[in-house]
């Protein structure tokens, strides 16, 4: 992800916090880093350092924020391979086995789905088809694809790669409330450098399965010592704002 992608994410969640929260603050917004932006009201600044839970590492060699992001990175070569070859304009998802790609992955990887998209454009007046791996077509289908679809839908102005998955959803812990807080924590006195007080937003339930949750009512019963004089989660998908009972150290 680039700076700039970063930072209009954040933006996109700043701006759900503020419909969200009858008492945010009435004042001018400006992007920083350290804290990602600060709020210009009338009688104060204050700091607001945005950041997405991910889930902690679980058995596999690198993190599932990491296996999401590669699994991307393979899926948008395959589109690019794909676009050189000047095709017919398609929608195109692809479930990838959930493994530790390397990036030497890549490239091959890539090529074998755009061979595979290729392959399974509909016929004209066909909507879609599907494909997926089995003992017939394993010669020329990856293993590490599941199945792929692959659509031609009525005002397509250009080709779309993503990809599926499925994962489980763990409840939130006061724990790992208290790992992401302390780590922001460590940075406080550089955010109170540019504003007066600091706010943190912990955002989960976003857009990858990494930072999806179940309940939080362990953390809504919880307490936590902190500098920021709040902390606040964002609960994306449901758009819901859980606010932390917090103590000053």
């Amino acid at each position: 992800m680039t700076r700039q992608a970063k930072k209009d994410l954040e933006r996109h969640y700043l701006d759900r916090v503020r419909t969200l929260l009858a008492d945010f603050p009435l004042g001018t917004v400006h992007e920083r880093e350290q804290p990602d932006f600060l709020v210009n009201t009338a009688d104060r600044v204050i700091g607001i350092e945005i950041t997405e839970l991910h889930r902690a590492k679980d058995s596999q060699p690198v993190p599932m924020q990491g296996r999401e992001a590669i699994r991307d990175q393979i899926v948008q070569r395959a589109k690019a391979l794909y676009v050189s070859e000047e095709l017919p304009l398609i929608d195109c998802c692809v479930h990838l086995k959930d493994l530790s790609y390397r990036r030497t992955d890549i490239e091959p990887l890539a090529a074998k789905i755009a061979a595979l998209a290729k392959r399974n454009i509909p016929p004209e007046g066909t909507l879609a088809k599907r494909e997926q791996y089995d003992w017939v077509n394993r010669e020329y289908f990856p293993e590490e694809v599941d199945y792929i679809r692959v659509a031609r839908f009525d005002g397509l102005t250009e080709s779309f790669f993503g990809t599926s998955g499925s994962t489980w959803a763990e409840p939130l812990t006061p724990e790992t409330m208290r790992a992401v807080i302390d780590t922001k924590d460590s940075n406080i006195d550089e955010y109170l450098r540019q504003c007066a007080e600091a706010w943190l937003v912990i955002v989960t339930d976003s857009r990858t399965m990494s930072t999806w949750f179940s309940s939080a009512d362990r953390v809504k019963a919880a307490a936590f010592t902190t500098r920021f004089a709040r902390v606040i989660i964002l609960r994306h998908f449901g758009s819901e704002l859980i606010e932390l009972t917090t103590a000053r150290p």
